[in-house]
């Protein structure tokens, strides 16, 4: 062989993208004739296994760098943390001779770490880890300050707080969740079941803390109004069969017609007057709460009918050309 493998090698890649003068590609073809090494290096190269080679090599070093990071984040964090609460022990116990508001702190740091320590030690669903996490942490946080202060609110924020998380998480929660059959189908549904009872837990858990005579009746009232309304309206909006547009036009109205018409209703149910709004209304006359209440109403009845009304026509001509 003329030439040594040494020079093939640093050639072999200009060869393969045809990068090479006609002379260095006539060398390197008698030199693979030759040499089994250089052919079997030359395959290699056919089948991408070098560049194969050279992305694993740098996803296995993002991931190590990832890790190093991790690590070191958190365990400044946890001297961090360490040193903070080891200067609130002693002090409660200097202050006090006890423990006390000394939870207060470790399950407020347990919170923080729910959302700062956890998305980074969970490998996998680090949005249902941390918000788990943050869930639990956030209820001893409570307990911890409801013992603190002697106070007997716990079932209130309990429920309060895991309603707000619902409203805002539960669907991507259920999103993710591995359902089959009905569930599957039916996820929005699961999550309607579930706030529903989430809410009306949180209207019971009112009524037991405010002890409040004549609360349950209006306020089972008002929240079963409420409740069936927003029913209503995802039932719409899912079981529907119109177009986006129509679907869109119904909720429109739906919603103007009962912000219009909320606070007659809630008078209806806590005094048993009747009286609609709207029709006090006087757009030339701001005088008064009663007629501002009025003439709000009233602007956002027609606008609701005016917009949905709008959103309706396009629905029906869209489906006008789709039966052409």
């Amino acid at each position: 062989m003329k030439y040594s493998c040494d020079v093939i090698k640093d050639l072999l890649p200009l060869y393969y993208d045809k990068a090479c003068s006609e002379q260095s590609k006539k060398i390197v073809e008698e030199h693979l004739e030759e040499c089994a090494s250089c052919r079997s290096l030359m395959k290699k190269l056919q089948d991408n296994t070098y560049e194969n080679c050279l992305h694993d090599e740098k996803e296995d070093i993002i991931k190590n760098y990832t890790r190093s990071i991790k690590k070191k984040a958190l365990f400044a964090g946890f001297i961090v943390v360490a040193v903070t609460l080891l200067t609130c022990f002693i002090a409660n116990l200097a202050t006090g001779n006890t423990l006390d508001w000394f939870f207060i702190v470790l399950t407020s740091l347990l919170v923080l770490a729910s959302i700062t320590a956890v998305p980074m030690m969970a490998e996998k669903k680090k949005g249902l880890w941390t918000l788990g996490s943050f869930a639990v942490s956030l209820f001893l946080l409570l307990l911890t300050c409801c013992l603190y202060s002697g106070g007997n609110w716990l079932l209130v924020a309990t429920t309060a707080v895991l309603f707000g998380l619902s409203v805002v998480f539960l669907p991507f929660v259920i999103g993710q969740a591995p359902l089959k059959g009905f569930a599957e189908r039916n996820k929005g549904l699961l999550v309607m079941a579930a706030d529903t009872i989430l809410f009306y837990l949180l209207i019971v858990s009112c009524g037991f803390y405010s002890k409040a005579t004549g609360y349950w009746r209006p306020a089972l009232l008002i929240s079963t109004v409420g409740a069936l309304i927003a029913w209503a309206l995802f039932a719409a909006i899912r079981y529907l069969k119109a177009n986006g547009f129509i679907r869109a036009g119904i909720c429109v109205i739906a919603v103007g017609a009962v912000t219009a018409f909320a606070n007659d209703i809630i008078s209806l149910i806590l005094d048993g007057t009747y009286h609609l709004s709207v029709f006090q209304a006087n757009l030339t006359l701001w005088s008064t709460n009663a007629l501002i209440n009025a003439n709000v109403c009233l602007i956002v009845l027609l606008s609701s009918f005016v917009i949905g009304g709008l959103l309706l026509l396009a629905g029906f001509l869209r489906n006008g050309k789709s039966a052409r």
